[in-house]
């Protein structure tokens, strides 16, 4: 999601700016979906919602959050409760049509709880990781790697390459 072609290529010496790249694309289509009454057009849009949430959680959860627990202990297991909500819903609007009339409802709580979400780490979180002194450039290198297996294995997935047994 961060190494969005348009956006540049993932920096590594600013791994925070990856993520406000990723919270900006998820803005967007939020908005896309809020303001649109096509079916099909709130349909595609939820879609890349869904599949942006879980790229970017993973990526948090997995390199981000660990790297940057020091700064502020209480503040990561917030924002780790609220993954675990996001991650909830994501898992059920994944596991449903969102042409079922009971999603819209879902999306739209799922968005409200991202967006105060994204807001919250941007206002309490980066300043403070920006602020620190830190060296992110090794947190962005694992960031790099590890989003570019994801986007590997789902590439993967999506082809039928990796076939279960």
């Amino acid at each position: 999601m961060a190494t969005d072609k348009a956006a540049g290529a993932f920096p590594v010496d600013q791994p925070v700016k990856a993520l406000i790249r990723d919270h900006d694309m998820v803005r967007a289509l939020a908005d896309r979906y809020l303001a649109s009454d096509n079916p099909e057009v709130r349909k595609q849009a939820g879609t890349q919602i869904l599949q942006s949430l879980h790229m970017h959680s993973r990526l948090e959860e997995s390199i981000f959050y660990p790297a940057v627990r020091s700064i502020d202990a209480s503040l990561i297991s917030h924002f780790e409760q609220d993954h675990l909500k996001v991650d909830d819903l994501v898992a059920t609007l994944e596991g449903m049509s969102l042409d079922d009339s009971h999603s819209d409802t879902l999306m739209r709580e799922l968005i409200s709880a991202v967006t105060a979400h994204i807001q919250e780490e941007e206002n309490q979180l980066f300043p403070r990781i920006e602020g620190s002194g830190i060296d992110m450039t090794p947190v962005g290198l694992q960031m790099q790697s590890f989003e570019a297996n994801l986007v590997h294995t789902q590439a993967q997935i999506s082809d039928g390459s990796i076939r279960r047994r």
